[in-house]
């Protein structure tokens, strides 16, 4: 992690805050390998309707035309650049007051820092400039608001399945649910969160209101909190959201408990009751994730078992297994996973952190 102190006082005028230490902490992450996507092979063609072209509108590449054939490839390399910008300042008191910015490119993006300026759909968008998060902190208590960490999406264990260059899992939550975005979102969402930990107690509440300034037909205020607790090796977490991602009963609930059998081996298992999907509301199920992790030297192997109920999965049963070497100062990372799908994926690369 990189510090860059910009000032160590600020005027005496303002009051409390003088003499306060402040600064800009620069801090993220860089990866980059290659993935295999067994399923990813679809094609197709792009067609517009007659009252599409009579009312000018093109194909996504914009060159007049009325269709293009399109394809996708299984096999991509993956690149992304994470930049954290944090910058607080913290008074005589002790409270720390603070905001943070993410510049992150993935590939596939333009690339171009934009920052949002009008209201537009919902959905992220990466290679961009973030949405600020400002927060402020005191003795363990950390309240957030602006584009804010969300209870679920904060909540230990919830993604320790995770293996790979991507860090992903089909043991994951399917649901949607609102966190922190690393891309621009519709102008009128704003959060709220609060989390507090004391000795081997973790806790936090989050509100997002998606409204705030445009009302967006069908979007709901999203809920959501959690609840962990750590003695020794025994860990348990659980969390529940009200309107994931401001999408009406999409109701989400978790619960996880992981056990350090000593220094180099765990295991840990999840469940969470999904929520329904954005489009006809049908039920995401249940997901159920067994996963453990073991390390050898340089080498952790980690691997996974999980089964989902959701009608819509040609199988039920998914799982990978993976392995990261330490480099010193940075890690190559593999991974190997089948999914519900039926389809093999593969990911491979290194990843460092600064």
């Amino acid at each position: 992690m990189k510090k860059v102190l910009f000032a160590s006082t600020i005027l005496a005028s303002l009051g409390s805050v003088a003499h306060a230490e402040s600064g800009v902490t620069i801090d993220g992450y860089g990866r980059f390998g290659v993935v295999y996507s067994e399923g990813r092979d679809a094609s197709g063609l792009y067609q517009l309707s007659p009252a599409a072209i009579a009312a000018g509108a093109t194909i996504p590449n914009a060159n007049g035309n009325t269709e293009a054939y399109y394809s996708q490839n299984q096999s991509t390399f993956t690149t992304r650049l994470r930049i954290n910008l944090n910058a607080k300042v913290e008074t005589d008191a002790g409270v720390t007051f603070g905001g943070l910015l993410r510049l992150q490119y993935d590939d596939g993006t333009s690339g171009n820092l934009d920052i949002q300026t009008a209201a537009s759909s919902d959905n992220n968008v990466t290679g961009q400039i973030s949405p600020a998060l400002l927060y402020g902190e005191y003795m363990g208590f950390r309240v957030e608001v602006g584009n804010v960490n969300t209870a679920l999406d904060s909540a230990p264990l919830f993604y320790d399945s995770e293996l790979g260059l991507l860090d992903s899992s089909f043991g994951d939550s399917r649901s949607s649910f609102f966190a922190f975005s690393s891309g621009p979102y519709n102008i009128g969402r704003n959060g709220l969160s609060a989390f507090y930990s004391v000795g081997g107690f973790s806790g936090g509440v989050s509100y997002v209101d998606p409204n705030q300034i445009y009302t967006f037909d069908g979007k709901a205020e999203e809920y959501s909190i959690f609840a962990a607790y750590n003695a020794g090796g025994f860990t348990v977490s659980g969390a529940a959201t009200m309107n994931g991602a401001g999408i009406k009963e999409n109701d989400i609930y978790f619960i996880g408990a992981a056990y350090a059998i000593n220094d180099v081996a765990n295991v840990g298992l999840n469940y969470i009751d999904e929520g329904v999907d954005g489009i006809g509301g049908d039920s995401l199920g249940q997901t159920i994730v067994l996963y453990g992790n073991y390390t050898v030297d340089a080498m952790t192997f980690k691997g996974y078992l999980s089964n989902n109920s959701a009608d819509s999965n040609d199988n039920d049963m998914a799982g990978g297994i993976g392995m990261d070497y330490d480099l010193g100062g940075a890690v190559l990372k593999t991974g190997i996973q089948y999914g519900y799908d039926e389809n093999v994926y593969f990911d491979a690369g290194v990843k460092f952190n600064f």
